[in-house]
């Protein structure tokens, strides 16, 4: 299998006819990590499949005695010291909360220790020093690295392999579900995609350290919003010495390493501890996706949830690194990068290397492409029992005799 190098001198003899030359170095590393994107979206490749525990769900959180101060009209929340320890059970902000017999749910907005939260909006019940709570289940997880669309959730909390049922956000607001049931989760929405495995409780330094001794030059930038605006800090890895941030963070965008490691690099925060980000070793300019889920019902019960799914591949950085595709889909990418150098110089070559590419593709997908077996399914009637989503004004023709009204 070619590695990083051996494509980048490749690329070169067809395109250019000349190894020795270092001026379009970094433009020929670009055009062949984006030549890899664009082989790896082409088709479900069978190479890119994988299939894990994607996370374990977190039920509801009422910890210790349930003594808990709230005040009318007020957003500060105090918890007695025996009733729970929110920093060191890592509570997420955005889960909802119910305070004793008041109806209303809130949210948290903030962590301030392990015995103090901040709810989104005033409390509107009556002031007491003793009421009792429930921080409700978590909704949102992160899937596991790289992982894109291409995807499903799986459980087997019914004693059976459940697959969740995926549902876009429009149609989950339009079935008119509460946010706040709780249940054994059957649907989930997929929305949003970043480097941050948990956002910040509360506003605070962050740490930054390798899990390498050896990893004592590279420099990490986090950005975020600090005091209410944008802002961003550079910090020196001091391999497992963790290096802090002057700058107190609220929230965090995004993370990003300037060089190669060999270690692991984690940041976390200097208040409660909490990892915000994995970078991982060796890897340099790429960003670390995770692709976000919420459960619809509140999970009520601790359980693994299972992803299969189809990763996005790493960019190759070093000159020794070598794709995640495997040696059959070296030509491709060779072919689609020469058609892009050729096509940038206004090369009447062009079209033949990206018929060549092409046909390319068509020769991996006879012996490469996976079978896709988890598109979501229309439920015959006796299915659907439970679902609150429902597929309306659909033609006899389009579902079959199966599905549909029993008289017409």
């Amino acid at each position: 299998m070619l590695t990083f190098y051996d494509l980048q001198q490749e690329v070169k003899r067809r395109a250019i006819r000349n190894q020795a030359g270092t001026e379009f170095d970094d433009e020929i590393k670009n055009i062949i990590n984006t030549s890899l994107f664009r082989v790896a979206r082409e088709s479900k490749w069978r190479c890119l499949r994988r299939k894990k525990v994607a996370f374990t769900t977190k039920t509801s959180y009422t910890s210790g005695t349930g003594l808990v101060t709230v005040t009318n009209s007020s957003t500060a929340i105090s918890l007695s010291a025996t009733a729970c320890n929110l920093w060191v059970d890592k509570i997420e902000i955005g889960r909802r909360v119910k305070f004793g017999t008041d109806s209303n749910f809130y949210a948290i907005k903030a962590i301030n220790s392990n015995t103090n939260f901040v709810i989104d909006m005033p409390y509107k019940g009556t002031t007491s020093t003793a009421t009792s709570y429930e921080i409700l289940p978590q909704e949102e997880y992160n899937m596991p690295m790289q992982v894109d669309h291409r995807a499903f959730l799986w459980h087997e909390d019914y004693g059976y392999p459940y697959k969740m049922v995926p549902v876009p956000d429009q149609t989950f607001f339009d079935s008119g579900a509460y946010l706040t049931d709780k249940n054994t989760p059957t649907h989930y929405r997929m929305w949003g995609e970043d480097n941050i495995q948990l956002q910040i409780p509360t506003a605070t330094p962050l740490m930054v350290v390798s899990s390498n001794a050896l990893d004592i030059s590279q420099q990490v930038t986090i950005f975020g919003n600090v005091g209410g605006n944008l802002s961003f800090e550079t910090l020196f890895i001091s391999g497992t010495t963790a290096s802090k941030t002057s700058l107190e963070f609220e929230s965090v965008e995004r993370i990003a390493k300037n060089d190669s490691t060999l270690g692991y690099i984690t940041v976390t925060t200097s208040r409660g501890n909490y990892q915000v980000a994995l970078l991982p070793m060796g890897d340099t300019t790429s960003t670390v996706k995770y692709s976000k889920v919420q459960l619809w019902a509140l999970p009520n019960r601790v359980f693994d949830m299972n992803v299969h799914y189809y990763k996005d591949p790493y960019r190759l950085v070093n000159d020794g690194d070598v794709h995640e595709m495997g040696q059959e889909f070296d030509e491709a990418i060779i072919m689609l990068s020469v058609a892009k150098i050729k096509y940038q110089d206004s090369q009447s070559e062009g079209d033949k290397w990206i018929q060549l590419y092409v046909n390319e593709i068509e020769s991996l997908k006879k012996n490469n492409v996976d079978k896709i077996d988890w598109f979501p399914v229309l439920n015959r009637p006796n299915e659907a029992t439970g679902s609150p989503f429902v597929s309306n004004n659909l033609l006899y023709r389009q579902v079959g005799p199966n599905y549909g009204p029993q008289s017409r």
